[in-house]
């Protein structure tokens, strides 16, 4: 099996439960998770003031190459993000060399829409922040998978948006995704 290898983008203000079961997800599907933070330090502010510690930060891991990126949301998170120069050409290096784009809730719409990311494909986000935005074309589903962006709608969908890239990205091994949402009781896999 060749490991895949995963970023997950936080910053200050993130939506802690919607990382959190990304991460633990592609984690038991044994692909390495970067969780990298897009600010100074390491050590983070979630949404709900959770403190959570990142591996790493963006700064140090730049130049390295994963087969996806994923942001999760939060309003302050996802402002953090697009305000980020480094963050929004990480993502487009990912974008040219053909990777997995995987934003939940407001990232779809305040990150890649809000940047031009998107150039006209279909994604989901919540809040109706797609109104805000002319990039991409809004789809009011729970998750969205085009090209290679995987959007979710919010934190209520991140098992479903997790078990559908896991699903993606572990294609050499698609049993192990249904064994695994059988393992953690998640009932609504296959997902449709």
């Amino acid at each position: 099996m060749n490991q895949k290898r995963i970023a997950v983008l936080l910053a200050d203000g993130f939506e802690e439960g919607e990382a959190v079961v990304f991460i633990d997800i592609m984690r038991r599907m044994e692909m390495k998770v970067d969780v990298l933070s897009c600010m100074e330090t390491t050590t983070l502010n979630s949404y709900f003031e959770t403190r959570i510690s990142a591996d790493d930060t963006l700064k140090n891991c730049v130049d390295n190459m994963y087969d996806a990126v994923m942001m999760p949301g939060g309003p302050k998170g996802t402002d953090n993000l697009s305000a980020n120069p480094m963050v929004i050409e990480f993502l487009k290096r990912h974008i040219t060399e053909d990777k997995y784009i995987c934003a939940l809730c407001s990232s779809g719409a305040k990150v890649l829409a809000a940047h031009g990311l998107l150039q006209g494909r279909e994604y989901t986000t919540g809040d109706n922040l797609a109104e805000n935005f002319a990039d991409g074309q809004y789809v009011n589903k729970k998750v969205v998978v085009s090209d290679k962006f995987i959007t979710g709608k919010g934190l209520g969908v991140s098992f479903e948006f997790a078990f559908t890239v896991a699903q993606i990205l572990r294609d050499d091994n698609p049993g192990k995704v249904e064994w695994q949402a059988n393992h953690v009781y998640f009932d609504h896999w296959p997902f449709r």
